[in-house]
């Protein structure tokens, strides 16, 4: 009995299936799907791992997570099998699933580059997709801004960021009200009888208005209360924070696709900034411009990093010193994920201050400095 116990063991366990094979675990793996049982999933994953570069397999997983609802992994597998063996159709099914996930500003940058496509249909299609998301925008909407620096000419961080929560008031979406929250300052400054001040250092609140008639230009106005973080002697802690300004800024970027593997692409950058705008706490008019230039050097999976140049020009009207200055820089740029709106920058900078005639300069007329920035700028 016992022997004839374990031989009828033995011949069980010759009939599993040992999957050790990528043919194994397809056969398998098809056949449970066919099935419906929910090991396929578990094969699929299986067979990934056993060869990485098999677009139908990635293909297959992508569907198999969008059944279970998993549709930001389903999007990642036909990201992968995309960057493997590049397809329009793959492309907008990619579409299709990140505007299902709310990721429209991804899904409409693919919508964007389908427009473009070979195939008559797919043009057509993909401009039908887009223009159907852009009829119906959202309303409402938020932005997040925040830019902590390190400066070494003055040996400490600067810190800056913003809450805006805005409502457009037409569906061209051209006029919004917003209201907002903003808080700057540094690690170095400090109050008093003698306050030393080398930066704004306050909470400003308030509302505003905004339009925006055409690409890359803003004009805003808006009313706020600022409050001082830091004591000072010579001036009211709270007061009354107007500005109307007027941005214009521009540019040929690169164009993103999704890889796993690493690629140096090499591709041009090029944008331009300015702003002019009248501030009441200050009671001056600045104005700043910007031009850089610059390369996409490295690519892998969503992480970016470029390189630039840049040189950038600030003139007020009160003839500050520190309101007048030229600047140029040259600086790298990392973002672990291209669709965050979070960017890691090292620049070295040399400037000059402008003999303007306004108020005494304190420092000598040339300077140089290392900056490490983090920025974080999304909005949704």
């Amino acid at each position: 009995m016992i022997a004839a116990f374990w031989g009828a063991q033995v011949c069980a366990q010759s009939h599993v299936p040992s999957d050790s094979t990528l043919d194994e675990v397809l056969v398998r793996a098809y056949s449970v799907l066919k099935a419906g049982l929910p090991e396929a999933q578990s094969l699929f994953e299986k067979a990934s791992k056993l060869d990485p570069s098999n677009v139908l397999v990635h293909k297959q997983l992508g569907y198999i997570y969008r059944d279970h609802d998993r549709t930001d992994l389903a999007v990642r597998e036909f990201m992968i099998a995309d960057s493997l063996q590049p397809s329009d159709t793959t492309k907008m099914q990619i579409a299709y699933w990140l505007r299902l996930i709310g990721r429209n500003e991804e899904s409409d940058q693919y919508f964007q580059r389908l427009m473009a496509s070979g195939s008559p249909d797919v043009r057509q299609q993909a401009a039908n997709e887009y223009s159907n998301r852009a009829s119906t925008p959202a309303s409402w909407y938020t932005r997040i801004y925040a830019a902590p620096y390190y400066d070494s000419r003055w040996e400490t961080w600067f810190y800056s960021a913003l809450l805006q929560e805005g409502h457009y008031v037409d569906n061209s979406h051209v006029l919004s009200l917003y209201g907002f929250v903003s808080v700057s300052g540094d690690a170095r400054s400090s109050g008093g009888l003698a306050p030393v001040i080398f930066s704004d250092n306050a909470v400003v609140t308030g509302l505003g208005v905004k339009a925006e008639p055409f690409t890359g230009f803003q004009a805003s106005v808006q009313e706020g209360l600022s409050v001082d973080l830091i004591k000072r002697t010579d001036q009211s802690s709270t007061r009354g924070d107007f500005r109307a300004v007027a941005v214009y800024g521009n540019g040929i970027y690169p164009s993103y696709t999704y890889h796993p593997d690493v690629q140096f692409p090499f591709a041009p950058l090029l944008d331009f900034y300015s702003s002019l705008g009248y501030y009441s706490r200050y009671s001056n008019t600045i104005g700043y411009l910007q031009g850089r230039a610059g390369i996409r050097t490295v690519e892998v999976s969503r992480a970016i990093m470029d390189a630039y140049v840049s040189l950038g020009v600030v003139r007020d009207g009160n003839k500050e010193y520190y309101n007048n200055l030229v600047e140029g820089s040259v600086g790298v740029r990392i973002s672990p994920n291209i669709f965050w709106g979070l960017y890691l920058a090292g620049e070295f900078h040399r400037g000059s201050y402008w003999d303007v005639g306004g108020t005494a300069r304190p420092y000598d007329q040339f300077y140089s400095s290392f900056r490490f920035f983090i920025i974080l700028d999304k909005t949704f």
